[in-house]
């Protein structure tokens, strides 16, 4: 947990009447990373909608699913959303805020209006939205392993890493007859 990014309830972020900013610098227990998750947010009450923006960067440790070498990726977020802070069935008192649910840059997320804003999960939220959906260490990427027995010959033979020896199964022999005859 990053120390000062504890929950806050939402009733004492209307009593500010202004907004809140928190600095930090830390580990996020649920985005393990090679450097502190560094960064700000700053968050204001306005009525029924909370709005919060802020950015954060740091540097995770990725397994490319090409070639399973790791590699280091930069993560780095510079957001800003609004928070319906009441009910999500709510469309007419959105609309009568000038709010459009229905748009793209609509309102996502609700929060109960009792209930607290947990900064320390919007940065991880927020810096989970940059992960990649397919780790690629790069363009020299060697691809997947290969020894030189297998680089010549179209028979299998065994991977210089284990883990790929299941789709090397998988793999037809040439020589066999893969027609289905039918009688």
């Amino acid at each position: 947990m990053i120390h000062g990014l504890e929950p806050v309830p939402l009733r004492e972020l209307q009593a500010l009447g202004s907004a809140r900013e928190w600095e930090f610098a830390g580990q996020l227990d649920e985005l393990p990373s090679l450097t502190p998750v560094r960064g700000s947010i700053q968050a204001e009450h306005r009525g029924n909608i909370l709005e919060v923006s802020g950015s954060a960067h740091t540097i995770v440790c990725l397994c490319c699913d090409r070639c399973l070498n790791q590699f280091n990726r930069k993560l780095s977020t510079d957001a800003s959303e609004l928070i319906w802070l009441g009910d999500s069935e709510a469309k007419e008192a959105m609309a009568e805020e000038g709010l459009d649910v229905s748009s793209i840059n609509g309102l996502v997320e609700c929060l109960d209006p009792r209930g607290s804003f947990e900064p320390e999960r919007w940065v991880f939220e927020q810096l989970s939205l940059q992960m990649p959906a397919v780790n690629f260490c790069g363009d020299g990427c060697p691809g997947m392993p290969q020894s030189a027995d297998q680089e010549l010959s179209a028979s299998p033979t065994p991977a210089a890493d284990p883990r790929w020896e299941a789709l090397l199964s998988l793999r037809l022999d040439p020589d066999e007859d893969s027609e289905v005859t039918r009688d």
